[in-house]
């Protein structure tokens, strides 16, 4: 290769990355120009009102995108001066650019978002890992053109306070005819990977479906909550009323004998169903005895003359009253209310637990 063929060469390469930015740059000002774009963009929609729709190259070169192809304002005028589309027009002063009376300015209303989302499709399966950019989509569905716009869908990480891509887009194309097309493909790959299409319409009544199925869930889990929160109340409501007259106290069992609460409970006989809650464990020797009536202990007293068989043991009886009455009534609220506050961890947890020594009803 001889030196002029090495700059021939090279003459065509620039020649051609030369052509290559100024399609760029067409295409990034006709998109801020655009029907999709003007409309949304409350920036420019402010600055048109200010000089008959002109908007200085100055001001044009603060845009990230168009800024990252060129800040020559020379290069973006030769550019735009080669778009065959009639959109943007250039100034005599060649200082501003303006969107063409010849094309009229959609207005943005309901309507047109309505019109808008019935020639948009929703496409997933790109990566999520920042490798895919807006310009390989915008080169990626030319194959699918034309198309007004590619829209990468953004989420905000809260904990690294950075956006990340979805790996979906929104691709807008200018009829619906278009945008059927497309979708009617059998198959569309981005780089050996089928991507999922939809209709935009379709999509969003999914997610909306899917935000009221979440929602009555919730609500449905806030009311039983609250159901449970209320039999609780209830339930304490009802422990502020309980009858006094209820306690036994028994002694002179073995000591680490196997004697156990459903043998003591056994023991009472014909009084065994109104047993509400011992205070025992396995090995002791004395124990506490709550029945579910008013003063039912003093029946229970006198019908067994103060006497409790349980297994080959004696046990003596005697009624509580007073203070030592108070104490196990205060005991027993206390065990309760335990018992609820970890059944309420449980359901909201999902987990079970065990809980030694505990004390139980009969």
């Amino acid at each position: 290769m001889t030196e002029g063929e090495a700059t021939t060469n090279g003459q065509k390469t620039e020649a051609a990355e030369s052509q290559d930015t100024e399609m760029k740059i067409i295409r990034q000002v006709e998109y801020y120009f655009g029907d999709y774009n003007l409309p949304r963009d409350k920036f420019l929609q402010e600055e048109i009102k200010n000089d008959d729709g002109w908007i200085t190259l100055e001001t044009m070169i603060k845009f990230k995108r168009l800024a990252a192809l060129s800040t020559d304002i020379s290069v973006i005028l030769a550019a735009l001066k080669k778009s065959t589309s009639g959109i943007i027009e250039v100034h005599e002063n060649n200082e501003k650019i303006r969107r063409s009376a010849s094309h009229p300015l959609p207005i943005f209303n309901d309507e047109l978002k309505e019109e808008t989302m019935k020639r948009t499709i929703y496409c997933k399966g790109f990566a999520k890992d920042g490798s895919v950019k807006l310009d390989d989509l915008l080169e990626y569905f030319k194959q699918y053109g034309p198309y007004e716009t590619v829209l990468m869908r953004h989420y905000f990480d809260k904990e690294s306070k950075k956006q990340g891509f979805k790996g979906s887009v929104l691709v807008v194309f200018p009829t619906v005819e278009k945008a059927k097309e497309f979708k009617e493909l059998d198959d569309v790959k981005y780089k050996n990977t089928y991507l999922l299409r939809k209709w935009h319409e379709d999509y969003v009544e999914e997610k909306k479906k899917e935000i009221e199925e979440r929602k009555a869930r919730k609500e449905a889990r806030k009311k039983k909550e609250e159901k449970e929160d209320n039999e609780n109340k209830e339930e304490e409501a009802a422990e502020i009323e309980i009858p006094k007259g209820t306690f036994l106290y028994f002694s002179g069992l073995k000591e680490g004998s196997e004697a156990a609460r459903e043998d003591i409970k056994e023991s009472l006989g014909e009084f065994a169903d109104q047993c509400a809650w011992i205070d025992f464990s396995r090995g002791m020797t004395k124990g506490y005895i709550r029945f579910k009536e008013e003063d039912f202990n003093k029946q229970v007293m006198e019908k067994l003359e103060g006497k409790l068989k349980v297994k080959d043991m004696d046990a003596e009886l005697r009624l509580v009253d007073g203070e030592e009455e108070e104490e196990q009534l205060k005991k027993m609220k206390e065990a309760r209310s335990r018992a609820r506050n970890n059944a309420g961890k449980k359901r909201k947890s999902g987990r079970g637990g065990h809980f030694p020594n505990k004390k139980r009803k009969c």
